[in-house]
Order: C-alpha cells, then sequence, then structure tokens
C-alpha cells in the first residue's frame, strides 16, 4: 500500500485556544477577587469550576488528537504521538455510527483501527481535511471491517 498522509484540521485548537482565552483569565479573576475580598466560597468555587471546565476540553481534545493517525505507510500506520503500528499486528477496523435523531441520519462518528496488543489509532471525520480519500483507504485494509451503533 502507499503512504497516505492524513491532514488534521486545525480548527478544533484555534476554538479551545479562543475557550482558553476567556475562562482562564475569567477563573483566575473570579477566584483571585473571592479569596483576596473574603467573599466566601461560592466565588472561588466558580472560579476553579472554570479553571477545571477547560482543562477538560483541552484535555479531551489534545487526546483525541494524539490517538488519531498522523500517515498510513507501507509497514503500518504511525499515530501523531509518535506510536508506530505494523499492518502484520493489524486486527480489525471499527466504524463507530452516530444516529442523530433531529435529521434521522446515522453517519460516522470514530473509525477505530485496532490491532492485536489492544491499542487502536483514530480516525475522527470531523478532524480530517482529506476523509474521502483516508476512507477509501481503510476500506481496502485486509482485515475484518464492522460497525457498531453508538
Amino acid at each position: 500500500m502507499d503512504r497516505l498522509d492524513v491532514k488534521a484540521d486545525k480548527l478544533q485548537f484555534i476554538l479551545v485556544m479562543l475557550l482558553g482565552l476567556f475562562f482562564v483569565p475569567m477563573g483566575l479573576l473570579v477566584a483571585i477577587g473571592g479569596l483576596s475580598k473574603g467573599r466566601g466560597l461560592a466565588p472561588v468555587a466558580i472560579g476553579v469550576m472554570c479553571l477545571l471546565c477547560f482543562g477538560a476540553v483541552f484535555w479531551l481534545v489534545r487526546r483525541g488528537h494524539a490517538r488519531s493517525v498522523r500517515a498510513f505507510t507501507e509497514e503500518g500506520l504511525v499515530r501523531r504521538d509518535g506510536k508506530t503500528f505494523a499492518w502484520a499486528d493489524l486486527s480489525r477496523v471499527v466504524r463507530q455510527m452516530h444516529f442523530n435523531p433531529r435529521t434521522s441520519t446515522t453517519g460516522v462518528w470514530r473509525i477505530e483501527i485496532q490491532f492485536k496488543n489492544g491499542e487502536a489509532a483514530w480516525i475522527i471525520p470531523m478532524k480530517v481535511n482529506n476523509y474521502r480519500e483516508v476512507a477509501e483507504y481503510i476500506r481496502k485494509l485486509p482485515c475484518e471491517q464492522a460497525e457498531v451503533k453508538v
């Protein structure tokens, strides 16, 4: 199989940074203001919760990015965190399908390329600019392909 680079969309990182530009200063100001003026526990708790919420969103986006595929090569695939997996260890491909009740449509939420050692690499269609090319490449992989509803 030929080499195929997966082109990641940077929009989610930009949106997380914009969210951080709002949540981090606001959370710090509210928490520090609550501590310094002796207004009680409520402002401090609100400030800390703002910081924790931003931290959770940042962690989830970063985790999804690190586990996603950077490139498919002749030997295997490379994840964005630097881990390499050989095609010889390929176990199966699972397409996780999501049903949207508002539009009554089903679409791919995430594709997991699973390996024998229990590790997996992800393709998140919303984060991939060349998704059609990547999806076609994955369909040709010589392993079991399954769909599950999530």
